[in-house]
C-alpha cells in the first residue's frame, strides 16, 4: 500500500484511475458457538492429532497454519474446508512424504466412505486399500500385485480380448521401521487395449520416468485411435480406457484410484486386489 507500481496488467477502462485502499472491516471469525467449533475441529482433526494419518507428514510440513485454516472454513462450509485437507496432503507429497494416509475418499470427499459416486477402488499410504464394494484392508507385501483386472472371458473389443485391461501396483518397503514391515506404493502399470493390439503404460514417482510401451511419454493430453486419453494430473497421471469405460489416477505419491464410470463392463467383473 502507498507503493506505485508499473502495471503489467492490461488496463481496464472500467476501473478508477486512483487505486482505492480496502475500507472493509477485518474478517470475523465464523466459529462462533460452542457447537460449530466442535464440528470444525472433529472435521478437522487429522491436522491435529499425532495419531492421524497426517502424522507421518508433520515434521516435513508445519499443519498449524492448515488446521486453522480449515477451522475457520468448516466453520464457513464443510465443503470448502475440504479443500484445505486436499492441499496439505499435495503439499505433503510435493515435500517428499508419501507415508500419508489419505482422508480424501474415492469420490474426493473428506471423511467420506466412498459411497457416493461411481465404484471406485483407492490405495494409498502405507498400503491402506478399499475395493470397489467398500471393504477397507491393509496389505504389507512387498511385491508387484494385480490392483484390477477384467475377469470377463469370452468377450473381445476391437478385436484384443477385452480382459487384456489390467492394473498392477509395486509395493516396496519404504523406510525400517521398528518391529514393523511397512511397504508403499511406487509405482503403477496400466495394460489396455488399442484397436487389435495392448499397450503398457507405466507411471512412477518422476515425470520423466514415465513410459507408454517403452517410450518416453507423447505430449499431453494423449489420445490414441482406440479414444484412450492420457492426462497429466501435476506429477501424475490420469488414463481414460474407452474400451472398458474406466479410469486409473496415479498422484506420483502413493495413491492410485480405480474409477468405474457407470455401464462399465467391469462392474462386478474384476479380480485383484480391487475385488
Amino acid at each position: 500500500p502507498g507503493t506505485e507500481i508499473t502495471p503489467l496488467l492490461t488496463p481496464d477502462p472500467t476501473r478508477p484511475d486512483v487505486c482505492i485502499e480496502s475500507t472493509l472491516p477485518e474478517e470475523t471469525n465464523p466459529c462462533r458457538s460452542a457447537s460449530l467449533m466442535a464440528a470444525a475441529e472433529q472435521y478437522c482433526a487429522a491436522l491435529n492429532s499425532t495419531s492421524s494419518g497426517y502424522a507421518a507428514c508433520f515434521d516435513d510440513v508445519d499443519p498449524a497454519g492448515f488446521y486453522e485454516d480449515c477451522l475457520f472454513d468448516h466453520c464457513s462450509g464443510a465443503s470448502v474446508a475440504c479443500d484445505v485437507l486436499k492441499e496439505y496432503e499435495r503439499a505433503c507429497i510435493d515435500a517428499g512424504e508419501i507415508d500419508i494416509v489419505s482422508v480424501v475418499d474415492a469420490c474426493g470427499v473428506c471423511n467420506g466412505d466412498g459411497s457416493s459416486c461411481q465404484p471406485t477402488c483407492v490405495g494409498s499410504g502405507d498400503p491402506h486399500y478399499r475395493s470397489f464394494d467398500g471393504v477397507a484392508f491393509n496389505w504389507q507385501g512387498q511385491c508387484e500385485y494385480v490392483l484390477a483386472s477384467d475377469c470377463r472371458s469370452g468377450s473381445r473389443v476391437d478385436g484384443a480380448t477385452a480382459n487384456a485391461f489390467e492394473v498392477q501396483v509395486r509395493n516396496s518397503r519404504r523406510r525400517p521401521l521398528p518391529g514393523r514391515q511397512a511397504t508403499v506404493t511406487e509405482a503403477v502399470a496400466v495394460r489396455f487395449p488399442v484397436q487389435r493390439n495392448t499397450v503398457v503404460l507405466e507411471m512412477f514417482r518422476s515425470v520423466a520416468d514415465h513410459r507408454l510401451d517403452g517410450l518416453p511419454l507423447p505430449a499431453l493430453p494423449y489420445i490414441d485411435p482406440s479414444g484412450n486419453r492420457i492426462s497429466s494430473l501435476g506429477r501424475g497421471l490420469s488414463v481414460f480406457v474407452a474400451a472398458v469405460n474406466a479410469t486409473v489416477t496415479w498422484n506420483a505419491g502413493s495413491t492410485v484410484r480405480v474409477t468405474l464410470a457407470a455401464g462399465s463392463p467391469l462392474v462386478n467383473n474384476t479380480c485383484g486386489l480391487c475385488g
